[in-house]
């Protein structure tokens, strides 16, 4: 492809060379370069890729995208004001604009954007479509499954991802996008279809400093990601959430669609036991009746919000209630281990998730609720004391534990959510995760219900800059086979 249709559309604030050259590739990382190839130098938090501009040049590149005039390199050049908001453009012109191709959902909101993507993903095959998701537990489609190392992937690797799936005929691709992907700029040239955003409490505060500025974020996706798109666009909000509802009541869009109480898709009629939930939706649509395994009134709203963009779409009814009803839950949320006791493991690491997991099993247990959890390191440090008084609130045993310390003291983290902790609350400090989890099963009784919390699918603890294999749902098993209860 010609250097100038590789730039087609993006902001140039000058151009040198010769922009007719042929261009084979497109790398922003120098040491992936290959010859004829795009490098574009990107300004990161902690590198700068102006910086290794004459690496990729020695390796073989052939243009440069750059945000800086360079002075003495003998390669085309396109000066722009900001290269992470091009890259987004530039990957989609020279994928050839996959996203036009497919009907694409981007699903943004604190919680529930995993379980949701899972239910479209079930949605979408019961109606007899090729469907890719990407998001937080990996990027999958027709049996093939990648890494997620980021929930949203940087964009021009999103570009790749979606020209794979296009290349291997899938209609439909669900997406979670995460306040750092749309501040990044990484869905920059996506042309989505649907915007949903499910909810918004306390959450990556350490990279957005304030809850305004986080909401901010969030909003993008409705604000500007929809008004780029070149489709017919839906944004589709929960209007319980009063500052979801403001954004979406003022989404840039073609048609707006929201749930809740008093949203458009509202519930007539629920119920709700250990074996999962009953519920009779009214609709724009009609009324759609609906039975899923999942538990619990956060799920309620993932559903909703799964119903919602389904109906959007235009898919049957039929193949939404059989979508629904065939889910049997997302790996490491809410995940059933054992019953009598009753052992969860749950991905739940906000204050808000954290507290409705616990209400939920509160209701669910006879005996005691037991709860061991940590806090992320070198993450948003506010939200420690929070987790802290809401686990002593609503548990009766608080196990305090490591999650991913990362560069961080555990013991100092374990200090700060200790703060947080009601007076009278029963306690414990243990500060290595696998003797956590084993102490808490130790403890329990049949009636009781253990929580693990935090981490969910992951299979790997951050120590330092190591990641140690450790899986929740496998430390389980092995206490309760210690215990004689596998």
């Amino acid at each position: 492809m010609r250097f100038e249709e590789v730039i087609k559309g993006i902001k140039i604030v000058e151009a040198c060379g010769d922009l007719t050259l042929n261009i084979e590739g497109i790398s922003c990382d120098s040491r992936t370069v290959e010859p004829n190839c795009l490098f574009v130098a990107i300004k990161g938090e902690r590198n700068d890729g102006h910086l290794f501009i004459k690496e990729a040049l020695n390796r073989g590149a052939s243009a440069l995208l750059v945000e800086r005039r360079i002075e003495g390199v003998n390669v085309p050049y396109v000066l722009v004001e900001d290269t992470k908001a091009a890259l987004g453009q530039v990957a989609s012109n020279f994928y050839g604009h996959p996203s036009k191709e497919m009907r694409l959902i981007g699903i943004t909101g604190t919680n529930g954007k995993t379980t949701t993507t899972y239910l479209l993903e079930s949605i979408i095959k019961k109606a007899g479509f090729e469907v890719g998701v990407i998001g937080t537990i990996n990027y999958r489609w027709n049996g093939i499954e990648k890494e997620a190392l980021n929930t949203t992937p940087s964009a021009l690797y999103l570009q790749q991802l979606l020209d794979e799936m296009r290349r291997a005929g899938v209609k439909y691709v669900v997406m979670e996008v995460s306040s750092h992907a749309l501040v990044q700029k990484r869905v920059k040239g996506c042309h989505f279809d649907v915007g949903l955003f499910t909810n918004i409490s306390p959450e990556h505060l350490d990279y957005h400093k304030t809850m305004e500025e986080y909401l901010r974020a969030k909003a993008l996706l409705f604000e500007e990601v929809l008004k780029e798109s070149e489709k017919e666009t839906w944004a589709i909000y929960n209007a319980d959430d009063p500052k979801v509802k403001e954004v979406g009541e003022r989404a840039v869009c073609s048609k707006r669609l929201s749930f809740g109480k008093e949203g458009d898709i509202r519930p007539l009629s629920f119920k709700e036991n250990k074996e999962g939930i009953w519920t009779l939706f009214e609709t724009p649509w009609g009324e759609v009746e609906v039975t899923s395994p999942l538990v619990g009134l956060f799920n309620l709203y993932n559903l909703m919000a799964a119903l919602g963009v389904s109906l959007a779409l235009g898919i049957d009814k039929e193949a939404i209630k059989e979508g629904i009803a065939g889910f049997k839950g997302v790996p490491g949320r809410m995940e059933k281990i054992k019953e009598n006791p009753l052992v969860i493991v749950d991905y739940a690491h906000t204050p808000d998730a954290l507290e409705k997991v616990l209400k939920e099993l509160k209701k669910l247990t006879s005996g005691r609720l037991i709860v061991v959890f940590g806090c992320g390191g070198e993450r948003d440090r506010t939200k420690r004391p929070l987790m802290g008084r809401i686990a002593s609130r609503l548990a009766s045993l608080v196990v305090l534990t490591s999650d991913n310390p990362r560069g961080e003291d555990p013991v100092r983290i374990i200090e700060e959510i200790k703060q947080g902790l009601l007076e009278g609350v029963p306690y414990l400090i243990i500060p290595d995760r696998r003797e956590a989890i084993k102490e808490a099963i130790r403890r329990a009784q049949k009636e009781d219900t253990v929580l693990i919390a935090g981490k969910g699918h992951e299979t790997y603890q951050i120590i330092g800059n190591e990641r140690i294999p450790f899986d929740d749902r496998i430390e389980a098993k092995r206490a309760l086979e210690e215990r004689g209860w596998s």
